[in-house]
């Protein structure tokens, strides 16, 4: 067989972004979300509003950065004065004066009419180096306040903003779930919000500070000499406008990275969660070709990114370059001829204006890198903000009604409901269950049986029709109060990483280890479950994949059982169960339905035949009702469907 792997290394990794020949990836117009708006204004007052509650610390710390910053541009002014003044030793600098002053009035005068040139050089030297470290060593303090508290606002913020999300995405409903891809919902939580992490953290602080060491820098030049000054600040506008067409290219570029980005991940998640259907159908390396021509299209749009930024960065570096020779060689010339002068131009002052040129050039690099981040960032939190404006469709009324206790009544009343309302999945349905009664569901696979249990979970809202619970229609109740009093066994047997008791307490964390231990033996399984290496402390695995599928599906009902519901709905729960274990649970269900109502979803019909009304389903609506003895003598479909499941 060819081996998958060897193409890689001729895979068209600068195929256009929106070719549409890529297979897996025709198009980066997200799958289920509107398409992306141009980047303005109400995206960063969406950003500020995180960081709002932490904007007297950013300030704080965006004004202590000035002040570190301007004690950092006094640097070419103690270049100049060493050049200029010190190292001549023709006079004492400001600095020198100051302690002879203070050794004169501490009573030790020190006479230096008579000082050699190179006594004098040496104490200017010695007093600038001495306050130039002061002054560095005030920066460098206030510099290590400024990097841990605004490290640890904008880390607050990040906290807030993941909790934010994890809220959203609990009070979402289904639909949403139903709609969205796993690996796109956990790309907003994780690596969106990380990719704003550089943004939020120091973004405050990186345009204050950089913004005005640029204006200082250049009011320094202007001060020490305009006329070299206006010579390279013309290319101020140059790069205003640069800026200007990269931030437009470079935030629509980053918006496709993000995009091609999450479909990869998208990829690699199904494809983990699948990976027993994977290599039962052997399908590793078609599935490695889709995976690769996704990355094909995310290397695509990374070096599209890439080549804005090639184009920009060098571009700067000219510009920088170029005021670089503009300085020398004016100043050159006015060394030259203004060495006679009374107002002489010195090389010191050369040298600070230098500097201070690039100091100038350095937040305008550092200003590229920002929007390079900024565009990221903005980007991942217009994705963020989408989620977090997504509304719930199962929503509660003004002032809901929370039920204290429940008898268990549950009453449909003509409902129709479609998870597309323009399809309805099932169509006109009504039935009475009375307090402890026992209600199953028969039908042939898609008749709507598992979407009555998910309408009586409140997992969705009928568009025709009530539901009721005791009387109390279900949109009336407050969105988690029912299910104080559901308990659900579905045949997807999700269990948490953890162990089998703490898989069991999920329902009711208060429970001790003893209750457990006698909901296990009500249901008949304490034996099994403690028969694991590690009895009830064994850890399930990932999703439970440490044990068996009929091991998972008794733990989930223990998991109801525990929680002691006064409605229970078994959904196909004993699909994954053998027919040893499910005579035990048979026996067990006797006395777990006894005054509890019970809804029972079941190919099984051997599960059903105890049940009081058996409602018998077909394209979404109710056929048939009865028990099984008045079903049997009715002679229609639960009867053929009976004898299909006793036949041999």
């Amino acid at each position: 067989m060819k081996h998958r792997d060897a193409p890689l290394k001729t895979r068209p990794w600068l195929r256009r972004r929106h070719d549409p020949g890529v297979k897996g990836a025709a198009s980066f117009k997200p799958d289920f979300e509107a398409d992306y708006r141009a980047l303005d204004g109400k995206i960063l007052r969406g950003v500020w509003e995180w960081m709002a509650p932490y904007r007297n610390g950013y300030l704080l710390m965006a004004l202590a950065g000035l002040l570190m910053s301007g004690l950092e541009l006094i640097t070419p002014r103690f270049l100049q004065q060493l050049v200029d003044t010190d190292i001549p030793g023709v006079q004492l600098n400001i600095f020198s004066s100051w302690v002879l002053d203070f050794a004169s009035w501490i009573g030790r005068p020190v006479n230096t009419s008579r000082w050699p040139r190179p006594d004098v050089a040496y104490l200017n030297i010695a007093t600038t180096i001495f306050v130039w470290a002061l002054t560095m060593g005030a920066a460098l303090l206030i510099q290590r306040q400024v990097i841990w508290y605004t490290t640890y606002y904008g880390q607050r913020v990040l906290f807030n903003l993941r909790a934010a999300v994890f809220r959203q995405l609990q009070r979402l409903s289904m639909n949403y779930y139903d709609r969205t891809r796993f690996g796109r919902i956990l790309t907003r939580g994780t690596g969106d919000i990380d990719s704003m992490s550089n943004f939020i953290v120091w973004g405050i602080n990186t345009l204050v500070n950089n913004l005005a060491m640029m204006l200082l820098a250049a009011a320094m030049m202007l001060w020490l000499d305009w006329r070299i000054a206006l010579a390279v600040l013309w290319l101020g506008p140059v790069l205003y406008i640069t800026n200007i067409l990269y931030r437009r290219r470079i935030g629509h570029a980053w918006r496709l990275t993000r995009e091609g980005w999450t479909r990869v991940s998208t990829n690699l998640a199904e494809n983990i969660s699948g990976m027993r259907v994977v290599n039962a159908f052997n399908r590793q390396y078609e599935n490695l070709d889709v995976f690769n021509d996704l990355q094909a299209v995310n290397t695509a749009n990374n070096m599209h990114a890439a080549l804005i930024n090639g184009i920009y960065q060098p571009l700067l570096g000219l510009i920088s370059f170029l005021g670089r020779l503009i300085i020398i060689a004016l100043g050159a010339w006015m060394l030259l001829r203004g060495s006679g002068a009374a107002e002489a131009f010195h090389i010191g002052k050369l040298i600070a204006v230098y500097v201070y040129w690039d100091w100038f050039m350095g937040p305008v690099i550092n200003f590229g890198n920002f929007y390079n981040d900024t565009m990221m960032a903005l980007a991942c939190a217009e994705r963020v903000q989408t989620l977090l404006a997504e509304k719930p469709q199962v929503t509660d009324v003004q002032t809901p009604v929370v039920i204290e206790s429940l008898r268990g009544e549950v009453i449909f009343d003509h409902v129709t409901f479609g998870y597309d309302p323009a399809h309805p999945v099932i169509h006109d349905v009504s039935f009475r269950a009375a307090p402890g009664e026992v209600i199953s569901l028969v039908g042939h696979t898609g008749c709507g049986k598992s979407t009555i249990i998910s309408l009586i979970c409140r997992f969705y809202l009928p568009q025709q029709g009530h539901i009721t619970f005791d009387g109390i229609d279900i949109r009336e109740i407050e969105g988690t109060n029912p299910h104080r009093f559901l308990g659900i066994v579905s045949q997807n047997n999700y269990l948490f990483t953890g162990t089998v008791m703490e898989n069991i307490r999920y329902a009711r964390p208060e429970a001790s280890d003893q209750q457990v231990r006698t909901a296990l033996s009500d249901l008949g399984c304490l034996e099994q479950l403690e028969s694991l290496p590690d009895g009830l402390q064994a850890q399930v695995g990932e999703r439970g994949g440490a044990l068996s599928l009929g091991q998972r599906q008794l733990i989930c009902f223990a998991r109801a059982f525990l929680a002691d519901p006064r409605i229970l709905l078994l959904d196909e729960a004993t699909s994954a169960i053998d027919t040893y274990t499910e005579l035990v649970i048979q026996q067990a269900l006797a006395r777990l339905v006894k005054n509890r109502t019970t809804f029972i979803v079941a190919h099984r019909l051997s599960t059903i035949t105890g049940s009081d009304c058996i409602l018998v389903m077909d394209h979404g609506q109710i056929r048939e009702r009865g028990s099984h003895g008045q079903l049997l003598a009715l002679g229609g479909m639960y009867a053929e469907l009976y004898r299909q499941f006793i036949s041999p």
